[in-house]
């Protein structure tokens, strides 16, 4: 797959997803395109970033998902969805999709 097509699919995948309030279209799409886990550094939350390298350009798509409830005040689970070009340490354009549920 090539990087723009990548770009496209992702990002319209993540709007999906934000739409449903659903893991399952930005999976999908980070899937299809051939990105590798870097795994997952959350402790008490989720925080996954899956990577591929496209020549001198890397794609990044970071999963993090956490519970916003606090003692004796309950809230939703957060959702952020965050693809980034970069380019070496430079990133050259990102874009995200946040929803609770």
């Amino acid at each position: 797959m090539e990087l723009i097509l990548a770009i496209r699919d992702i990002a319209s995948a993540i709007d999906q997803s934000v739409e449903a309030k659903s893991d399952i279209n930005w999976k999908a799409a980070v899937t299809l395109a051939g990105m590798v886990s870097k795994g997952d550094t959350g402790q008490t939350s989720i925080d996954e970033r899956f990577e591929r390298a496209f020549g001198l350009a890397t794609l990044r798509f970071q999963h993090r998902w956490w519970d916003t409830s606090k003692t004796f005040s309950p809230g939703p689970d957060r959702t952020r969805l965050i693809l980034t070009l970069l380019h070496g340490d430079g990133v050259l354009s990102e874009y995200n999709g946040t929803y609770d549920t």
